[in-house]
């Protein structure tokens, strides 16, 4: 029996589970030429809201080298913690399988670690809360790291005065 009841958003959907099935693809969601704009606009004017798309593009696809190559656009040429974020957990994805888990960073060989890092440490020094908040993590519960729970109490309080 279908729920007939318009009223209520939930409803729309019939009560059988085998045709309420929806799937989301970002790949249909963005035209081809829209995808094209974000990347430009990403490149030539580090368009935020672009870049945003983008990484949600690529990231239902788990694509982390397409997240990577534009992250490391707005980490590099326009300072942005959102771009260092990214490309922190796109270097610990590509190297898991397209499988990001911050305890990976452990796993990773030094040159990755340490360029992953990096990335990390800019994007808290550009005040980037999920950089903060990941950078705490790591150090707090030593994870690929000496564990220094100083340095991860001073990035919590910097976080709780912003």
């Amino acid at each position: 029996m279908e729920n007939t009841d318009t009223n209520n958003a939930d409803s729309i959907l019939p009560d059988k589970p085998d045709t309420a099935k929806i799937i989301i693809d970002t790949a249909s969601v963005f035209k081809k030429d829209q995808l094209e704009d974000y990347k430009k606009n990403v490149i030539n004017k580090g368009d935020q809201d672009s870049f945003i798309r983008l990484v949600v593009h690529y990231g239902n696809l788990s694509n982390y080298e397409g997240q990577y190559k534009y992250a490391l656009i707005m980490a590099n040429k326009y300072n942005n913690g959102d771009g260092c974020n990214i490309v922190f957990m796109s270097i610990i994805a590509m190297n898991n399988n397209n499988d990001f888990n911050i305890n990976y960073l452990a796993t990773l060989n030094k040159k990755e670690k340490t360029e992953a890092l990096k990335y990390l440490e800019k994007g808290a020094k550009l005040n980037d809360i999920d950089c903060m908040s990941m950078l705490a993590e790591i150090y707090r519960n030593g994870i690929g790291v000496e564990k220094d729970v100083r340095k991860a109490d001073k990035l919590k309080k910097k976080i709780e005065e912003m």
